[in-house]
């Protein structure tokens, strides 16, 4: 691994700009900087002050709960390059980090190693490839799923494997595309077809499914959760606008829309539950 980037990353700041110090300067070796830069693709092409309010704003539950309850044990699900895991981490949780993806979790172990170097301590994280399904371990504190919810297959399935992943008094956080705003759902169809299931090969040769688009409401997850023991305890919905720089102007209505009355349309919510005793 090559570094090439001198600064340590900041702590202080909140997640956007700990995911920018990533962008500032060449930290990874070329092959994995690529990857880096398409899975944030939509960022690098603009990361204004308005997309950085709401990636800040979109952790705040989670950041809140890791106040309150400093190393406790989290668990993200579909962690993709591991920003998030590695951000709680650094604010004191322990943290294991799941995709199926075998490339992104390479690169979340060598974005570890940058942060551990540069700040000279080690990091309780760890990242593992496998599917939620598969996955045997002791109930977390947390668990947190950002724009990942909407892949897990069968629903059924994942449903009750989700909240078993859950300790009593722990809590559920889901970040989530709000299916009920036509402009999303008329964006997504433009560039994904219709919201279906596929169905893929995993590593291990067993027959996955993978949902497509199949984005759901905040009405919908907490039904499917209260059924299997996990209580609502609060809604956010937030985000109006597609990440475009014309729209930066737009930031204080936006924002004035996600304490108006028409909020349920919004694009994005955070829903937050937690494992009854």
């Amino acid at each position: 691994m090559t570094l090439f980037g001198e600064s340590p990353p900041p702590l202080c700041a909140g997640i956007a700009t700990f995911l920018s110090w990533w962008f500032e300067q060449l930290r990874l070796t070329d092959q994995d900087q690529q990857i880096l830069e398409d899975y944030y693709a939509s960022f690098r092409r603009s990361f204004g002050p308005r997309m950085r309010r709401l990636y800040n704003e979109q952790v705040r539950e989670v950041e809140g709960i890791l106040k309150k309850r400093p190393g406790l044990r989290l668990l993200e699900i579909g962690c993709g390059l591991g920003t998030e895991s590695l951000w709680f981490a650094l604010k004191g949780a322990r943290v294991t980090g799941l995709d199926v993806r075998k490339d992104r979790i390479t690169v979340a172990r060598v974005r570890q190693k940058v942060v551990e170097e540069m700040l000279d301590q080690s990091l309780a994280c760890t990242f593992e490839i496998a599917s939620v399904l598969d996955y045997l371990a002791e109930p977390f504190d947390v668990v947190w799923l950002e724009q990942a919810f909407h892949h897990l297959e069968p629903r059924a399935d994942v449903v009750p494997k989700l909240a078993s992943l859950v300790v009593p008094g722990g809590y559920l956080v889901i970040s989530e595309a709000n299916a009920l705003n036509p402009f999303l759902q008329l964006e997504l169809l433009v560039r994904r077809g219709l919201p279906r299931v596929t169905k893929y090969s995993s590593p291990d040769g067993q027959i996955r499914y993978y949902g497509v688009e199949r984005i759901t409401t905040a009405s919908a997850i907490r039904r499917a959760f209260s059924d299997k023991g996990v209580a609502f305890r609060s809604l956010r919905r937030f985000r109006v606008f597609p990440n475009r720089p014309v729209f930066e102007r737009l930031s204080g209505l936006e924002a004035a829309l996600e304490r108006n009355w028409l909020s349920p349309l919004l694009t994005h919510y955070n829903y937050i539950g937690s494992k009854l005793s």
